[in-house]
């Protein structure tokens, strides 16, 4: 009786957060998005997500790309539609979700081309970096990702986020990315980030402003 009391519980808080979300309603073009992330969210330079690259200057250069975590392809499985134009006609919201700076993070570009034909989640020790060549522990076996621990967290908000804001699936084990959360706290840095993105698209990550919330997440 007390299990499914508590399993009550946590339903109707689930139920709250999705009550209060509606995701943001001010970016809707890419080009729009590319400038604010670029020129707004990263002028001054910053930290690759997955490699922990620092850049500086738009785009790196041209070595960084504005990498989706919940990615393009999850975004179309969840909406049920192929192509952008698709997705824009069976879901007015597509626009928003897909320009959404919360679920942005810079990335190499030659690391992003391996994230978007995969999903996130925990291997075993022996499993390589594909980019090791350039120090970077982001491991990888059968389309499978396992980023560094200090980027852990910040995937795992920006799904939570993705997830509340516009009602998506979440994509993968949500158990695991409740433990990432909780072992990678929202930082200065993600703080910042969060406040930044406030600002530009009037929206906030809830999970970064009080990471309690997460308790509020079903399991499974």
């Amino acid at each position: 009786m007390r299990t499914v009391v508590i399993a009550l519980a946590c339903l109707a808080a689930s139920f709250s957060l999705l009550a209060l979300a509606n995701g943001q309603s001010q970016l809707a073009e890419r080009q729009v998005r590319d400038q604010l992330f670029w020129n707004e969210l990263y002028g001054a330079g910053g930290t690759s997500l997955y490699c922990a690259k620092a850049f500086t200057g738009e785009s790196g250069g041209g070595l960084l790309s504005a990498s989706p975590i919940y990615s393009s392809k999850q975004l179309k499985s969840a909406l049920r539609c192929i192509t952008a134009r698709q997705c824009n006609i069976m879901n007015p919201r597509y626009a928003y979700m897909a320009a959404d700076l919360h679920n942005l993070y810079p990335a190499l570009s030659r690391v992003e081309q391996v994230r978007r034909k995969a999903q996130f989640g925990e291997l075993d020790a022996g499993a390589q970096s594909p980019f090791a060549d350039i120090g970077c522990d982001l491991k990888s076996r059968f389309k499978v990702l396992q980023p560094r621990d200090a980027a852990k967290g910040n995937i795992a908000r920006a799904i939570f986020y993705m997830h509340i804001e516009y009602g998506l699936p979440i994509v993968g084990d949500v158990r695991m990315y409740k433990q990432w959360h909780r072992m990678d706290p929202p930082d200065g840095e993600e703080n910042a980030r969060n406040e930044k993105i406030g600002s530009l698209q009037g929206t906030r990550n809830r999970f970064i402003d009080d990471p309690a919330l997460v308790d509020q997440l079903i399991a499974d």
